[in-house]
Order: C-alpha cells, then sequence, then structure tokens
C-alpha cells in the first residue's frame, strides 16, 4: 500500500496494484491512458520513484481485455498471436525459438511474472506455445 501511494505521489498517476518478483524489482500497474504520467518526460518520474525505494521499477499499463494487457506487460516484446480459449487458458503463439526463451525465461521467471499479474485481474493461465 505504501509503495502504491509513493508512486502516485511522485507521478500523479493512479495506480491500480502493485508486486514484487524474487529479485526485488517493484512492478506497478497504472489505469488505462496513466502509462505516459508514470514514466514522466524522459524517464524521469521513474527515476524518481527508484531512487526514493532503492529498487529497479517496472510499469505495466492496465487493460480491460486481457489479450491487450498481456501485450503490455510483454512489451517490448511482440508476439505473433494470443489466443484466449473458453476454458480460462491463453496462448501465446511465437514461431521464433529466441522471443519464446525471452518470454520464457530462464527457469520459467518471466511466465511465472506474466501468469501472477494477469491472475490479479482476470481467472486465466497464460502458456507460451
Amino acid at each position: 500500500m505504501g509503495l502504491c501511494l509513493l508512486m502516485e505521489r511522485i507521478t500523479k498517476a493512479k495506480v491500480k496494484d502493485c508486486f514484487k518478483d524474487e529479485e526485488g524489482t517493484v512492478y506497478f500497474v497504472v489505469g488505462k491512458g496513466e502509462f505516459g504520467k508514470a514514466v514522466g518526460k524522459a524517464g524521469s518520474s521513474i527515476k524518481k520513484v527508484q531512487q526514493e525505494l532503492g529498487r529497479k521499477v517496472k510499469v505495466i499499463e492496465y487493460s480491460d481485455s486481457v489479450t491487450e494487457f498481456i501485450r503490455n506487460i510483454i512489451h517490448p516484446l511482440t508476439a505473433a498471436e494470443i489466443v484466449e480459449d473458453g476454458s480460462g487458458l491463453i496462448s501465446i503463439k511465437e514461431p521464433y525459438k529466441k522471443a519464446k526463451s525471452l518470454l520464457i525465461g530462464r527457469g520459467g521467471k518471466n511466465i511465472k511474472l506474466l501468469n501472477r499479474a494477469v491472475k490479479r485481474f482476470f481467472n486465466y493461465e497464460v502458456k507460451v506455445v
């Protein structure tokens, strides 16, 4: 809660949620259209937040569409196709091995983070195929 308030105070962007990963990186999910405000001109706002916290900070823009939200999380990577099936499973289809390995991450770190972020707002599980 304190992290969200700090982020809002410095950036003036509405924060929907925040969480940390095992390495200490703090992820902030900001409201739709608030990404630019959260990052600031030339990254100035996000740099202030990083200095305050003494940790690396990443910003994710929220979207009501689960596929758009996933695209925002994996940015700057792109996926060839994100398919939502009716059973609560979303498949990220990527034909290139290099991009696929970046999406999954070492030891599955990135896909775990992706699933964690998606499950906070939507009832879906994400896999890379």
